[in-house]
């Protein structure tokens, strides 16, 4: 089977030991030997690589910066150590670092084994990492659906039944005029009532849906959250931006409006909270979304539990734009979630 590997390794003797002991094994292996950091970042570069495979001792190097170099790459190879002579302390340390697995020189029929099951692991998280992308994928498609369903039933329930609980006012007024009789204008007042109450509902739900402000962008937008949550619940909230206007893409605009009203509908049922901050801010590469409570802070737990569904679909959302969520909180000390995505590549930027 074909094997690209690298080697660091001054050694040209224990370089053809290796390489003979790999193709003996089955190993159709296209190999390159390097010996300094240099020639390692060199041959990076030119990779992909199935595995590295370095001597801990080099005159100019070592086995321990190797693996920094590797990591560094953020290539996800296999990394073998093989040593003539390594203490147990530092290859424990190497193991910590990331290393797979490492090899005594005097023990070469261990290689293979080790590389087999290196290799095996490798592929194992590649796996891991490709269906985590699915999912997130999967995620952010599911989102963009859901966003655009709730904007086409909002239009609909604007023109359809909008239209006609306006029809409705205006003959009801009609009959108001025109109606005679104590007991039939004390309906048509109680009809007026109901009639107020559905139009409420009506802007309620069109509220939840897809707020209109969202069509003025997303300061506006969090502005308006700040302002109606301290209306609904007279808990002092408090907004500021450090710019005026910033234009971002649909996917953006709704993922930084909903984390908003998650976090202060989190606030508003557990936080007993006596005021919020909310703070927006924009630089040409990122946009950031803070805010914070004075309230009883999260618990322990509260992160990792069962249900809390409301933060992992957070994390989920955030992820699927390649951004970021932290939450810090301390019981009697409040909380604070913060939201930071990338601009680079959106549709939008910061204006």
């Amino acid at each position: 089977m074909p094997l690209r590997a690298l080697f660091v390794e001054d050694s040209p003797t224990d370089y053809n030991l290796l390489l003979r002991l790999l193709r003996v094994a089955g190993y159709a292996v296209d190999a390159v030997r390097v010996e300094t950091e240099t020639g390692l970042r060199d041959a990076l570069a030119q990779g992909p690589w199935d595995v590295v495979i370095s001597d801990h001792n080099l005159p100019e190097f070592s086995s321990t910066a190797a693996l920094q170099v590797l990591k560094e790459t953020g290539l996800d190879a296999p990394f073998i150590i093989v040593s003539g002579a390594i203490g147990e302390d530092i290859a424990v340390e190497a193991m910590i670092a990331g290393a797979d697995d490492y090899i005594l020189k005097s023990r070469l029929p261990r290689l293979v084994p080790a590389l087999k099951r290196s290799l095996a692991a490798a592929e194992s998280r590649r796996q891991e990492r490709a269906a985590q992308l699915r999912l997130r994928q999967l995620s952010a498609h599911l989102e963009e659906v859901k966003e655009s369903e709730r904007k086409a039933i909002a239009r609909e329930i604007h023109d359809d039944i909008g239209g006609l609980l306006t029809g409705l006012t205006f003959d009801l007024a009609w009959l108001q005029n025109h109606a005679t009789g104590d007991r039939v204008l004390e309906r048509l007042h109680n009809m007026q009532a109901l009639l107020e109450q559905a139009r409420g509902s009506v802007q309620r739900i069109l509220r939840e849906l897809r707020p209109p402000m969202l069509e003025l962008g997303v300061v506006a937008a969090l502005e308006w959250q700040a302002q109606d949550f301290s209306r609904r619940h007279g808990i002092p909230c408090h907004f500021v931006s450090n710019r005026e206007t910033i234009t971002v893409s649909d996917a953006l605009l709704s993922a930084l409006f909903r984390f908003c009203q998650e976090a202060l509908t989190n606030i508003a049922k557990h936080a007993r909270a006596q005021s919020v901050n909310i703070e927006l801010f924009a630089d040409p590469s990122n946009i950031t979304l803070e805010i914070t409570d004075d309230g009883v802070g999260l618990a322990a737990d509260s992160q990792s539990k069962s249900g809390s569904y409301g933060l992992l679909g957070m994390r989920e959302r955030a992820a699927a734009l390649n951004g970021w969520i932290e939450i810090n909180s301390a019981q009697g000390r409040g909380t604070s979630v913060m939201l930071s995505l990338p601009l680079a590549g959106d549709a939008g930027s910061a204006a």
